[in-house]
């Protein structure tokens, strides 16, 4: 997905009403420096292929990119030039990836509860849903920023017995 504020649904999520549960929401694709052709980009910059590899790639020549995406190499310390920007393979880590910060959560309609909304490694937010009766369906609203933008990600909740 694309960087934009519209926002993010997730697949939706089953609980019974009797037991809490843990979710983990990965926003990683809205999060990613992607790799874009005809692209300026500034020496100590770092991007991420379009189709992840696990590695990360330094701008340590500045540049334009070029017209195409190049076949990324996948080994440490390996350069590939693109247009007149090289770029140099790294150890993924969170270089690349723009930290999302402030989550807070609502429940829509009331009547679910959503507690402990946290970020782990600068992309995923970690919950817990809590209460609902059986057969209800609530939306989990998260509220979140990135890239200084308040950003809206959501995912339905259906309680269902077990």
């Amino acid at each position: 997905m694309s960087c934009d504020s519209s926002g993010y649904r997730f697949p939706d999520a089953v609980k019974d009403p009797g037991e809490s549960l843990k979710v983990e929401l990965d926003l990683y694709d809205m999060c990613a420096v992607r790799f874009k052709s005809n692209e300026p980009y500034d020496s100590g910059n770092f991007v991420r292929p379009n189709v992840p590899n696990g590695f990360a790639y330094e701008v340590t020549t500045a540049g334009v990119s070029g017209p195409s995406e190049p076949r990324w190499p996948t080994t440490i310390a390996a350069t590939i030039v693109s247009g007149s920007a090289t770029f140099t393979c790294r150890a993924a880590g969170s270089n690349a990836i723009n930290a999302l910060t402030s989550p807070t959560a609502t429940s829509d309609p009331t009547g679910l509860t959503i507690s402990s909304a946290s970020v782990l490694e600068n992309y995923k937010i970690l919950a817990t849903y809590a209460g609902g009766a059986d057969g209800e369906s609530f939306d989990a609203v998260f509220s979140f920023t990135l890239d200084s933008v308040t950003r809206i990600a959501r995912q339905t909740v259906n309680v269902r017995k077990r």
